[in-house]
Order: structure tokens, then C-alpha cells, then sequence
């Protein structure tokens, strides 16, 4: 597939599901990144249309068998203005706590791995499944600082051979898109004036495509944009819109190609046959938080759920263009998630299957994963389950 970048011109906005009506004083606050339908929607609308902009309606059902992977997060070369670095959500098997004392800059980087559970136990989770978490306590706090996004370097370690550490948050990663908040005011043509009567006074709060390690100080502010993979034909080169109130943004084709899976995290998945998948865009599954269609026979492997590490769900709604009407809320496990599996296979069979799965997208509905939900990543496991200690002030 070829890489693009969608890099804005203006500070995007990727509305959420609250109301945004004519109301004098209403805030139209986005996303803190925008879910794989929107850019999926983005690119279909753009490889639909004709020579002049206009979208052609008897191009629907081919635009909708495009497959799209992503978005992912970038960091762009201020000389090339092509992708310099990779970004992605931080899994949710990686705790960060404060380091002591609390005036000592970056964090202790703690794993959550899947534990026994003793016999005597009761939780509320499916037969079968184990809980994640910390096999030894540590009672510091979890870092104020800690980066939503990693930078790939990081991420691959964590993948390959999860280790814990102290580590320097700056260097591991950020927030992502700062925000920047607008007010508009309409005119009343008449009087010159604003026109809040009518609601013509408003504030949005959209994302602007920079990052620095500083508020104050922008000297070193990065240059961020949205990357996508695809193979759609017709897809161009140019300025184009995306997300609400048609802010400008610019496609163009990258040299760079998607990351590849390293030959060690390959082999340790094939020698120990269990894996950790993790997920780089929310994923859609039938039944909540739990695939169905992952755990088909694939490449002559069947997977096995252990455990699932896991955050608050997000809601995912919109507007059906073809239908024209709003389409159902969906709760989505969100980027991030960690799922922990068995694979029943020989050692060629599991290689095969981890190279189909790589940055592929792992969702349950076909159209969904042709929307670039699930997109996911492997990552090592032993499969050993970790006692835990338990320590009883008396």
C-alpha cells in the first residue's frame, strides 16, 4: 500500500457527538484525534471525483471496497515535508509512575502482564480470562506527564522486549495536536455589527498540527500531520478538506512505506506461540470489547483470548452520505488495547499468520476494516501468567 500524508493548513476539527446549534455562546470542541471513518471518507470522496471536484455518485460502491489503513499520527521533516517519525496511541499494557522524589524529571515505565488467579478468587470477568495488572505493588502515583502518543523507536522496544525502566518522557514521546480555541461572530450587514440575535457568536476549539515541548516556547515546534495507507487509483496530489467547517488541508504521496514487523518479535512469536496484538486505531467488535473474526482459522493458526488489557470505551457516530440519515452510536475499543493470545500453528504456520496480521486491520465487519478500524500490531508474550504479591498492613 502507499502512504499519504494529509498534512492541515488550518486547525482541524473532528466534531463529537454534542449538539452545535445557533446558540449565542456554544462551543463546537473536537476530537482529540479523528476516528478511521473520517479519513476513510476523505479519501473515497476525493477518489470519486471528477476532473472539476464534483463526486459522482455511480462511483460509490467502488470507493467503498478502497481499503484504507491508519490514521496514524506523524511527524513531518521541516526540509522534505515527508514523514521523519511514526506515532502511535500508548498501549494500554505500559504504566508510567512518578519517579521519587517527585522533582526528578521523567518516569518509571511499569508492565502489566496477565496474572494467576487463585482459586479462591472471584471477578466479574468471562471464564477464561485473566486479570492484567502489576504482579509486585508499587504505590507511587501514575505521571501527570505521560505522553499520549509514542514515538515508533519506543513503541517497537516495548514490542520486541518490554522492559522496565526509567525513562525520559520527552524522549519517548507526546500529546499530540495542541489545541486552539477561535470565537466567530457573523455580521449583520445593515449595522455592521455582530449578529449574536441569531446565534452568530460561537467558539470552536480545533487541533492545530504543531507540537513543542513548551507552550511558551515554540522554537522547537514540530510539524504534525495525519498519514494514511492505500491503494486507491485516482487518489491526488493538492489541497483538499477534512473534518468540520471544510478546513484546508494538503495530500500528498510519501516515500516513506508503513513499518514493517522486525525478524526477532517474529521469530519469539513463533517459537513461544502466543502474542500480544495491539491496537492502533479503535476497533469495532460485535461483542464489546471481545473479537469474533480474530480468532478465525488463519494461515492454519487458530487464536486463544488469555487476557485483555483495556480502556473506557469511545463512541463513534456520523452521517450515512449514501442513505442520508445519522448513523447508529457504536462503542469501539479504543487505540491502545492489548489483547493477549495463544496461537495454535507450527512455526512457519504462526510466521504466515503474523505477517497477515501486521498492520492490518482486525475489526469484525468487513466494511469496517475496510475503514481502517482495528488497524493492529504484534508484540512478544511469553505466555507466562505472573503470580501476585499481596502485602497486608497488619
Amino acid at each position: 500500500m502507499s502512504v499519504w500524508i494529509i498534512e492541515p493548513r488550518d486547525p482541524l476539527i473532528f466534531r463529537d457527538g454534542r449538539p452545535f446549534e445557533a446558540v449565542p455562546g456554544t462551543k463546537a470542541v473536537s476530537l482529540p484525534f479523528p476516528f478511521p471513518s473520517t479519513t476513510a471518507g476523505a479519501v473515497r470522496t476525493r477518489e470519486g471525483q471528477d476532473p472539476e471536484g464534483r463526486f459522482q455518485k455511480k462511483e460509490v460502491s467502488r470507493v467503498k471496497e478502497i481499503a484504507i489503513r491508519g490514521p496514524l499520527l506523524v511527524e513531518l521533516d521541516n526540509k522534505t515535508g515527508d514523514i521523519e517519525q511514526w506515532l502511535v496511541h500508548a498501549p494500554s499494557d505500559a504504566l508510567l509512575l512518578e519517579l521519587e522524589p517527585p522533582e526528578r524529571k521523567g518516569a518509571m515505565l511499569k508492565r502489566l502482564v496477565p496474572l494467576e488467579t487463585a482459586t479462591d478468587t472471584f471477578t466479574n470477568l468471562p471464564h477464561g480470562l485473566s486479570l492484567v495488572g502489576m504482579p509486585r505493588p508499587d504505590f507511587r502515583k501514575p505521571s501527570k506527564n505521560a505522553p499520549r502518543y509514542w514515538y515508533w523507536e519506543t513503541f517497537e522496544k516495548w514490542l520486541i522486549e518490554p522492559e522496565e525502566q526509567e525513562i525520559n518522557l520527552q524522549d519517548m514521546g507526546h500529546d499530540g495536536s495542541a489545541r486552539e480555541g477561535r470565537f466567530h461572530a457573523g455580521i449583520d450587514p445593515e449595522t455592521g455589527a455582530a449578529d449574536v440575535e441569531r446565534g452568530a457568536l460561537f467558539q470552536t476549539r480545533g487541533l492545530e498540527f504543531t507540537a513543542s515541548r513548551s507552550e511558551r516556547d515554540l522554537s522547537d515546534a514540530r510539524r504534525l500531520a495525519l498519514s494514511i495507507a492505500t491503494e486507491a487509483p485516482k487518489l491526488r496530489n493538492g489541497l483538499g478538506f477534512l473534518g468540520g467547517e471544510r478546513r484546508l488541508v494538503a495530500w500528498r504521496k510519501s516515500k516513506v512505506s508503513l513499518p514493517v514487523c522486525p525478524d526477532p518479535l517474529k521469530g519469539h512469536i513463533a517459537r513461544h506461540r502466543h502474542c500480544r496484538v495491539v491496537l492502533l486505531t479503535p476497533a469495532y467488535f460485535e461483542l464489546g470489547w471481545k473479537p469474533t473474526w480474530l480468532f478465525n482459522e488463519v494461515q492454519g493458526v487458530t487464536p486463544r483470548l488469555q487476557a485483555v488489557a483495556i480502556g473506557r470505551p469511545c463512541i463513534a457516530a456520523g452521517w450515512d452520505m449514501e442513505k442520508r440519515g445519522a448513523k447508529p452510536a457504536r462503542r469501539l475499543a479504543p487505540a491502545g488495547t492489548v489483547l493477549f493470545l495463544e496461537l495454535s500453528g507450527n512455526d512457519d504456520a504462526i510466521e504466515r499468520w503474523v505477517d497477515r496480521i501486521w498492520m492490518s486491520c482486525v475489526s469484525d465487519g468487513k466494511q469496517d476494516r475496510l475503514d481502517g478500524f482495528g488497524l493492529a500490531a504484534l508484540g512478544t508474550w511469553d505466555g507466562t501468567f505472573r503470580r501476585m504479591e499481596v502485602y497486608i498492613e497488619s
